[in-house]
């Protein structure tokens, strides 16, 4: 086991964010976590209350960028080393790109592309040597999804984004993960019916995460796809 991290977790109160934070707080000595729910937060640090881990809550909207400049503020006061970052906070909104509402690119690009690029500009210099980044990215981010064109586009531009810093932060002894889950239980795909095994549980998805952070400084998994057996919902 390696030392005790600093872990700073995004959408950390809901699906895999939750399950990102079940996994990394019983081996944190500092867990951050970031929602945008209050009440969400506070109760994510009362169910955490037991564990021997210090749980700080970060509420913020990172669809909005001058809500993002400030958490950034906030966090390179409160954070004096960081050794392991999660983006997991996105969204998707489905629609076809001549009809969908003008404003869904420019959500889904805020959120799950923008906001990331700031956090990691704002936030690297805080990492030391063999600090670990990890991106929550998508299978969406290698291919178009019929009726999600927005969202495969933010996905593939995250893509490149994750691989950009992957080569600007490599001399600097941080490892850089994307991790690309297929479908994923979470409230989103409440209602829809399909079989249980036709969706990844979302501690799979943390647990794989868990694996890529536990290796060795001197390997990195750069890539992780996972997906149900039966492979993606088209």
């Amino acid at each position: 086991m390696k030392n005790r991290p600093t872990v700073l977790i995004t959408g950390a109160t809901k699906g895999i964010g939750r399950a990102l934070v079940d996994r990394f707080a019983p081996a944190a000595s500092d867990l951050h976590v970031v929602a945008r729910n209050v009440q969400d937060l506070r109760m994510l640090k009362e169910e955490l209350s037991a564990l021997d881990c210090t749980v700080h809550v970060h509420p913020c909207d990172l669809s909005d960028p001058s809500a993002v400049k400030q958490l950034i503020v906030d966090l390179q006061k409160e954070i004096s080393h960081l050794d392991v970052l999660i983006n997991n906070a996105g969204v998707y909104l489905p629609g076809l790109l001549l009809t969908e509402s003008a404003d869904n690119l420019n959500y889904m690009m805020q959120l799950n592309v923008l906001s990331q690029y700031d956090l990691v500009r704002g936030l690297h210099a805080l990492m030391p040597r063999g600090a670990h980044l990890i991106h929550m990215a998508s299978v969406a981010s290698r291919k178009r999804f019929d009726g999600k064109p927005s969202y495969s586009i933010t996905k593939h531009a995250q893509g490149i984004m994750i691989d950009a810093f992957r080569h600007e932060l490599r001399p600097l002894g941080i490892r850089v993960t994307s991790v690309m889950p297929g479908p994923t239980w979470s409230h989103s795909w409440e209602g829809v019916e399909f079989p249980e095994n036709r969706l990844l549980a979302a501690e799979h998805v943390a647990n794989a995460v868990w694996h890529a952070w536990e290796l060795p400084p001197e390997a990195v998994m750069e890539e992780l796809v996972i997906r149900p057996f039966d492979g993606d919902i088209e």
